[in-house]
């Protein structure tokens, strides 16, 4: 019984040992995109010919305070000490507001517009205070969508989402359903600053859906990898389409060479590649709606506009499709089955 339950560990042990290593040598759609490339070459035998990575994206630095902080003095702040406005306006001119990130600094605007109004409510129409407060508010409240924008250009959890990655994503990678809740809550935040719904607004909640933003990094990771997989079928598909259909199947020879690469296409392509894809592309559909809701106002917005060209989703379907027309075509011409 004793030598039963150690050949029994043992087992579960070698088992265990078996899985992760399985899983450690699961190839990364980098590396499947790098293979089925150096074996469609190998029967090409293309000369200098290798994957490169897409360009980097350029992120135009933008940056926005037009803060006047003598607006509200230090006598006129001892008249508000009633309002939890004089707090903030006292907090926001120490040290910490002005080093404040500009997620802060949106936070902060915002917070002053909804305290101001409620403010408001306590002092004398006729007072000049109560006129430069209003006057103050609104200010800020026409200026939002650029404290926005420069959230948008300046926080690294935003910047990041556009370059490049060597972390690869797949089904298994963790995060998709945080980040997708915490871009509905930019993109309702951007929406109420544009419809000017500043009472509804949760300010101490931004803070909290960045770090879920940094704490996942999926919409790096995932634009990243809609980036790279368009550029590799872009390539791939100008490689294959360098050569005539007699010289891949010549008439009347054997077809050996078109075999050999349909076998390729279907094991690395059909296989492997095309459900990566169908994954990207169903991720991209779910978040790109909300991409274009946060960014749609800057110009990085045509990268996430469903209409546009540029359309890093477009792209990616666009460039799948080239690359399983020229394969449509040349099965034709060949007159083999990829089946």
């Amino acid at each position: 019984m004793h030598h039963f339950c150690k050949t029994n560990s043992l087992l579960n042990s070698i088992i265990a040992l078996v899985c992760v290593a399985l899983i450690a040598c699961t190839p990364s759609s980098g590396d499947v995109n790098h293979t089925y490339a150096q074996r469609l070459n190998n029967v090409l035998k293309t000369e200098g010919f290798k994957l490169s990575k897409p360009s980097t994206l350029t992120v135009k630095h933008f940056a926005y305070d037009d803060e006047d902080k003598a607006t509200i003095g230090m006598l006129e702040l001892a008249q508000l000490r009633q309002c939890k406005l004089a707090t903030l306006i006292a907090e926001h001119n120490n040290q910490l507001g002005k080093t404040a990130t500009p997620a802060n600094v949106l936070s902060y605007q915002i917070k002053f517009i909804q305290s101001a109004n409620k403010c408001l409510e306590s002092i004398d129409e006729q007072d000049e205070l109560f006129e430069k407060i209003k006057l103050t508010a609104a200010k800020k409240q026409a200026n939002l969508a650029n404290y926005f924008k420069a959230m948008l250009f300046n926080e690294t959890e935003f910047k990041q989402s556009w370059q490049l990655s060597s972390t690869y994503i797949d089904e298994n990678t963790s995060g998709f359903s945080e980040t997708v809740s915490a871009l509905e809550q930019i993109a309702k935040l951007n929406n109420q600053i544009n419809t000017g719904k500043i009472n509804d607004i949760e300010p101490d909640k931004i803070i909290s859906q960045l770090e879920v933003l940094n704490r996942f990094k999926y919409n790096k990771l995932l634009i990243s990898a809609a980036r790279a997989q368009t550029h590799y079928n872009q390539q791939l598909t100008e490689l294959l389409m360098q050569y005539t259909n007699d010289e891949l199947c010549p008439a009347n020879k054997n077809k050996q060479k078109a075999q050999t690469l349909s076998n390729v296409f279907k094991k690395f392509y059909l296989e492997q590649l095309q459900p990566y894809q169908s994954f990207l592309v169903g991720r991209l559909e779910t978040l790109q709606p909300l991409f274009h809701q946060i960014w749609r106002d800057t110009e990085m917005s045509p990268l996430v506009d469903s209409e546009s060209n540029e359309a890093i989703l477009r792209n990616l379907k666009r460039s799948a499709k080239s690359h399983v027309t020229w394969w449509q075509g040349f099965y034709r011409a060949c007159e083999i089955s990829p089946l």
